[in-house]
C-alpha cells in the first residue's frame, strides 16, 4: 500500500507493485530528508532563542512519579460482572433487554432523520430529541458524545455546536433522591442549598458551607459537593459488556483488519477510567494526587477533598472560583498577552501530566477549566475541576509513548513509526513489507506540510495514523492515541485563545525532560 495525499488528509492506495512504491520513497527520500533538517534547523534555533530559560530547565532531574513503585493497572471485570449476574443467560438477559431499551430511544430519531432535511421545524425536534434521547440513555453515551464534541475534525460544525451543551449540563434528579444518597449525619456538619449549581452525566454538584470547623477550613468555608446520580452503575456496566461484545464481533469480521485499531482494548480502556469515576473516594484520591503534582506550581490549583465528607455516592471539597476558560476569547475584554498567558499555562499544565507526572486529566473539556487572575503577579490562575477520569499508562508505556511523542516532536516520522511498530504491547501481523510501508508513511506525514508539526496538528493526523495501521496491519497503543487526543483538546483550546501559539517551544522542554527522567538513550534537541 502506497500513502498519497488527498487534500489535507492521507490515504493508503492499493498497488499492484510494491517494490515501486518502494523505490519511490527511497529516490524522493533525500530530498524529503533535507527539507526536514533545514526546517528542524529552523525551528531549533528559534525555539532555542526564544525559550533558553525552559530549554535549561529541562536538563535539571526529574524523578519518576512516586506512585509507580505501586503502581498496577486494576482490571475492572469482576466488578463489572458482579453487576449483571452470576451466569451468562443472566448477563445475557439483561444486555439484551439493554439494547431494546436503547432501540427503542434511537427509533424516533431514525424515523425523523429523512424528514429532517425538508423541514426546519423537523429539524429542530429532530436535534432535540436526539439530545433528550442521549441523556435518558445514560452517562456512558453522553461521555461518548462529549469526547466527539471535542472532535472537529471528525465531526460537523453543527453536530459540534449542539451537543456541546451536554458538556456543560445534563438532566439531573431531585433533592428527595439527593438526600438518600447523603451519609445518615450528613446534614448536621454541611449546609446545603437545595438548587443545585450543576449536573453532569455521572453526578451533580450542590454549593453548601461547613457548619463547624474541620482541619484547617473554619466554619462557613463555602463548599461543593457532588452527588451521584442514583442507579447509574448499573446501566454503565451493561453498557460496557455490550461494548465489548461488538467490539469482540467487530475485530473477528473477515478482510476488513479492524483488530488492528485496538477496538476490544480501547472499550477496555475506557471502561477502565469510566467505572472509577463512580466510586467519588476514587476522585477525592484523584485530587490529592494532582495536588501533589503541582505542589510546586502556585499557578496551578486543584480543589481540596474532605475525606471525613466523602463516600462513594458524595464528593465533598473545597469550592472553587473563577472564569470559565473559553471566556478568555473575548478579545475586547481580554488583551493579547493575557489571553497568551492563558493559552500557554493551559498548554503546559497538560503537557506536564502527560510527560513528568504520567497522570493526565481524561476529562479537559473548556467547563472543566477555570481561570482566575493574581494581581500581585499579573499572572493568571489555573483552577482544574472534575477529576473522576484519569489517564495513568503505567511505567513501561509512558516510557514508550515519550520516546514516540518525542519523535513527533522532532518531526522524525520515520523513528516515531518504527517505534509504534516495536513497542507494541499486542503482537501485529505485519510483515516485513508492510512495517517498512507504515514506517515510511508516518514520515511522509510528518513531512508532509512544511510549516507544520505533529503535536500542532494531531488531531488531523491522528486519523491518518489509524488508517495506514489498519491498512499495514500495525496494532496501535491505545496510550498513544489517547495521550496525542488529550493534546490535540488542549491545543484546541489553546488555539482559541491564541492563534499564533506555537506548541513545539512549550512541549520540546517537557520531553527533554522526559527524556533525561527515564535515562534514554541520544539525548539531544533535534
Amino acid at each position: 500500500m502506497m500513502v498519497q495525499r488527498y487534500g489535507s488528509r492521507f490515504f493508503a492506495m492499493p498497488s499492484n507493485n510494491i517494490q515501486r512504491q518502494l523505490l519511490y520513497f527511497q529516490k524522493n527520500g533525500l530530498k524529503l530528508k533535507i527539507r526536514h533538517l533545514l526546517s528542524a534547523a529552523v525551528t531549533a534555533a528559534a525555539a532555542t532563542h526564544k525559550n533558553k530559560t525552559r530549554l535549561d530547565a529541562a536538563t535539571m532531574t526529574h524523578a519518576p512519579p512516586t506512585q509507580w513503585m505501586d503502581w498496577f493497572r486494576k482490571d475492572w471485570t469482576d466488578e463489572l460482572l458482579a453487576q449483571l449476574g452470576s451466569s451468562k443467560i443472566e448477563r445475557w438477559y439483561r444486555a439484551v433487554t439493554r439494547l431494546l431499551s436503547l432501540t427503542a430511544l434511537a427509533t424516533p430519531f431514525v424515523l425523523l432523520y429523512p424528514f429532517a432535511a425538508y423541514s426546519t421545524t423537523i429539524q429542530n425536534y429532530h436535534w432535540q430529541y436526539a439530545l433528550w434521547g442521549l441523556e435518558q440513555a445514560g452517562p456512558t453515551f453522553v461521555k461518548l458524545v462529549q469526547w466527539a464534541t471535542t472532535r472537529h475534525d471528525l465531526f460537523s460544525p453543527e453536530f459540534c455546536s449542539y451537543f456541546g451543551a451536554l458538556r456543560d449540563e445534563t438532566a439531573g434528579h431531585s433533592w428527595q433522591e439527593t438526600v438518600q444518597q447523603l451519609p445518615p449525619s450528613f446534614l448536621q456538619h454541611v449546609a446545603l442549598e437545595k438548587t443545585p449549581i450543576g449536573s453532569g452525566c455521572i453526578a451533580q454538584v450542590y454549593k453548601g458551607q461547613l457548619l463547624h470547623a474541620v482541619d484547617k477550613y473554619p466554619a462557613g468555608t463555602p463548599l461543593a459537593v457532588k452527588v451521584q446520580h442514583p442507579g447509574i452503575l448499573y446501566k454503565v456496566c451493561v453498557d460496557f459488556y455490550i461494548m465489548a461484545k461488538v467490539a469482540q464481533w467487530l475485530e473477528a469480521l473477515p478482510y476488513l483488519n479492524l483488530q488492528y485499531l485496538s477496538l476490544v482494548d480501547t472499550v477496555t480502556q475506557f471502561r477502565d477510567i469510566m467505572l472509577p469515576q463512580l466510586d467519588l473516594t476514587l476522585e477525592a484520591k484523584h485530587l490529592q494526587r494532582f495536588q501533589h503534582n503541582f505542589a510546586s506550581n502556585p499557578k496551578v490549583s486543584f480543589p481540596t477533598p474532605l475525606m471525613d465528607y466523602t463516600t462513594r455516592q458524595v464528593l465533598t471539597e473545597t469550592f472553587v472560583q473563577g472564569t470559565p476558560i473559553l471566556e478568555f476569547t473575548n478579545e475586547t475584554k481580554y488583551s493579547e498577552k493575557v489571553r497568551q498567558q492563558v493559552a500557554l499555562l493551559g498548554l503546559e499544565t497538560t503537557l506536564k501530566m502527560i510527560f513528568l507526572d504520567d497522570f493526565l486529566h481524561g476529562d479537559l473539556h473548556p467547563g472543566n477549566i477555570l481561570v482566575s487572575w493574581n494581581e500581585e503577579t499579573q499572572q493568571p490562575h489555573l483552577h482544574l475541576l472534575d477529576c473522576g477520569i484519569v489517564l495513568e499508562m503505567g511505567p513501561e508505556q509512558h516510557v514508550n509513548v515519550v520516546k514516540i511523542l518525542g519523535a513527533f516532536t522532532r518531526q522524525d516520522g520515520t523513528k516515531a513509526g518504527q517505534l509504534m511498530v516495536d513497542t507494541s504491547s499486542t503482537r501485529h501481523q505485519a510483515s516485513d513489507v508492510d512495517v517498512q510501508l507504515f514506517v515510511q508513511g508516518i514520515q511522509q506525514i510528518v513531512e508532509s506540510d512544511k510549516g507544520n508539526n505533529f503535536v500542532e496538528n494531531v488531531g488531523d493526523y491522528i486519523v491518518d495514523i489509524c488508517y495506514l495501521a489498519c491498512m499495514h496491519k500495525v496494532k496501535l497503543e491505545p496510550s498513544f492515541v489517547s495521550a496525542a487526543l488529550a493534546v490535540e483538546i488542549m491545543e484546541g483550546i489553546a488555539s482559541a485563545l491564541y492563534p499564533d501559539l506555537k506548541v513545539i517551544p512549550v512541549a520540546l522542554p517537557l520531553v527533554l525532560k522526559a527524556e533525561v527522567m527515564h535515562r534514554l538513550p541520544k539525548f539531544h534537541l533535534w
